[in-house]
């Protein structure tokens, strides 16, 4: 059974596993990220580390047919373009950067779309053909699965769904822009809407530093305030899958991040919901939103499932 290498690229730390073709990983490494480090730098720090995984293991690079690596957009192909968060390295090609030093060929893809192509291969996705993951985290992303193929886009930015602008005079989006579904429906919205409205909250009045998951919280437990931060950024998410929902017709919904992932059913009822009431009939009808099943190895088996896939 062939092994790949699967490289997971997040702001505050970077995961590489080595997985087989069957979605199993067989050991993780991860170092923390530090956007001040060189491109060469970060380049030579991943390839450290999975030597050192590999010498773990008992083999070397050799033993690997591919590696898959996600990291935050937007891309142009393997090569990173201007990112919120990691600023310095602009204009790194990750294919050609890691290629050179791994010898082995390397697949590169936004991390959204790589965790849509593991939940489609090993999770929440298998079985369907046309199906659409979107992670709701820190911010919001989508992976498509459109008639059983990954669809990426020209440069390998489609799925920016989070940047649909929703209200053209909304609150500022990190990306320049107003009125963003990120900036409405993400967990940092939530969790700044929690903060803005925290003294008239009898549940959040207690909690010194409000996140996303204590507005969650205090929905669970029925709190007015955090019911209304949830519904309203709920329902703002519903209009966007509706038009997910148009223009893809896809089976099924698979909702990740740490918003989408632990949220309680209700929170998924209130998307059908609106989605019943925005998207086509038709289309609603095929439909289902199911949570994402990889919790937190998502990102690395999302890497890995792009190896997989790039090498059948």
């Amino acid at each position: 059974m062939a092994n790949y290498i699967a490289i997971d690229v997040g702001g505050t730390k970077i995961a590489i596993g080595a997985g087989n073709e069957r979605g199993e990983l067989n050991a993780v490494e991860f170092m923390a990220t530090d956007p001040g480090w060189s491109q060469d730098e970060v380049l030579e720090r991943i390839v450290r580390t999975a030597d050192r995984m590999c010498q773990r293991l008992g083999l070397s690079t050799k033993d690997f047919s591919r590696v898959g690596l996600g990291t935050p957009g937007p891309l142009d192909g393997p090569v990173l373009l201007e990112t919120s968060n990691l600023h310095g390295w602009k204009g790194l090609n990750w294919a050609e950067g890691l290629e050179s030093r791994l010898k082995l060929p390397v697949s590169v893809e936004n991390d959204a779309t790589a965790a849509g192509v593991g939940e489609w291969c090993y999770g929440a996705g298998r079985g369907a053909r046309d199906c659409i993951y979107v992670t709701v985290s820190t911010g919001i992303g989508a992976g498509i699965i459109a008639n059983g193929m990954l669809y990426s886009g020209s440069r390998g930015n489609a799925g920016e769904f989070g940047h649909l602008v929703m209200d053209p005079d909304g609150v500022s989006c990190a990306a320049g822009h107003r009125g963003c579904l990120e900036s409405l429906a993400s967990g940092s919205a939530i969790g700044r809407n929690g903060r803005a409205q925290q003294q008239a909250s009898e549940f959040l009045r207690k909690i010194a530093r409000i996140e996303a998951k204590d507005v969650m919280n205090g929905y669970v437990a029925g709190d007015p305030i955090c019911v209304n931060i949830i519904q309203a950024a709920a329902d703002r998410l519903a209009l966007g899958m509706s038009y997910l929902v148009n223009l893809f017709n896809p089976e099924r919904i698979i909702l990740g991040g740490g918003v989408g992932t632990h949220a309680p059913q209700s929170y998924r009822d209130r998307l059908m919901e609106g989605i019943s009431r925005w998207a086509l009939p038709a289309l609603c009808e095929t439909v289902r939103i199911v949570p994402a099943a990889l919790g937190e190895d998502s990102g690395v088996i999302g890497a890995l499932a792009l190896a997989v896939t790039a090498s059948s």
